[in-house]
């Protein structure tokens, strides 16, 4: 078997292919093309076995390796910098450090989504940037009128009272054409993410995993496709805290002897699908008394910031479970509700 390491760039990548015994065969760099591939592969008899380390762009490459019959394996950035740090780095360094990980077996992998998976990632991860874009408009335009001491009393100023209410206001002519700016940019915006709805929508049907999820109190259709095509397969995670933990809302943990100090949540990991579950639980909390008393018992002694990323945690372990197990949520009884973060026995 023949290992190849790869450290991938932007605009090109250093290959560094070695033996079973770590003889050295050859130390090159390329070009970023499918080309490149073809003549990096065209080296070896047989296909060999190939690790990248997780770049913004390594889905193409790695689809081009699998094409040609590799095995390959994607590194994880951070766990892989945990073992092998070094004082002195270089692309050839680094390409040579994996390819040796990779021969002894030590390579610290991370999920390989296939096309569908990421496609759908796009869309959800797209949505998810626009509804950033409207929030960002939205305070632009409220921080235009707090210069003049002016503040809406209804619930939804973007609202039909809301934009009523601003043409009786006494503006400057420049500070109207700027609002009127920003308005034009938040229909627009609010227009493109109904259009990301309507594929979210159509994609969804064709995914199991969304019903079950959608079964969960405070999660919608639009959650439910977001969280099913970041996670993947459920069978990569052992258990519910290697999931949480995934996502980065588990406490960070300094343990020296029979001391353990527990600070805030890592946020490490996806931070799309940390994101959605917060506002899930943002949610849930204003729809849900149980879970209500539940956050507010927290936020009493903690805060209400810790108490909703406590409620988002609760969400992740029913969310594993539901997956994990392959059926739905179940609310049989009023106390199994989201707050104890329990799903029911199956009946």
């Amino acid at each position: 078997m023949k290992y190849i390491g790869v450290d991938l760039h932007r605009d090109f990548f250093v290959a560094v292919a070695q033996d079973a015994s770590g003889t050295e065969l050859f130390k090159k760099r390329y070009g970023n093309s499918s080309e490149s591939v073809e003549q990096l592969l065209s080296e070896f008899s047989e296909p060999p076995m190939v690790v990248v380390e997780a770049t913004r762009n390594w889905m193409w490459f790695i689809a081009a390796l699998q094409e040609k019959g590799c095995t390959v394996q994607l590194a994880h950035p951070f766990r892989t910098k945990a073992i092998a740090s070094a004082r002195i780095k270089t692309d050839s360094i680094d390409a040579k450090t994996l390819c040796d990980l990779l021969r002894a077996d030590l390579i610290p992998q991370a999920y390989i989504s296939n096309s569908l998976e990421m496609d759908n990632r796009e869309v959800s991860r797209a949505r998810i940037n626009l509804v950033h874009d409207q929030t960002m408009l939205k305070n632009r335009v409220l921080a235009i009128l707090a210069k003049d001491n002016l503040r809406f009393k209804g619930t939804d100023m973007f609202g039909v009272k809301g934009k009523v209410w601003l043409q009786k206001q006494q503006l400057s002519e420049t500070k109207r054409e700027v609002i009127e700016v920003y308005l034009d940019r938040l229909t627009n915006t609010a227009n493109a993410i109904k259009r990301l709805d309507d594929i979210v929508k159509q994609r969804s049907g064709s995914i199991p995993e969304v019903s079950l999820l959608q079964t969960i109190p405070g999660i919608g259709t639009t959650t439910a496709f977001l969280l099913a095509s970041e996670i993947g397969t459920i069978k990569r995670f052992p258990n519910n805290k290697k999931f949480t933990s995934y996502f980065g809302l588990v406490p960070r943990l300094s343990q020296s002897g029979n001391h353990a100090y527990y600070g805030r949540i890592t946020k490490l990991g996806n931070p799309y699908v940390r994101w959605s579950l917060v506002q899930a639980a943002h949610r849930l909390v204003r729809t849900n008394k149980e879970t209500k008393w539940f956050a507010d018992r927290i936020s009493f002694k903690h805060g209400k910031k810790k108490a909703i990323v406590a409620v988002a945690r609760k969400l992740a372990t029913i969310v594993y479970a539901v997956l994990k197990e392959n059926r739905s949520y179940q609310k049989e009884h009023k106390k199994t509700v989201v707050c104890p973060g329990i799903i029911p026995e199956r009946s």
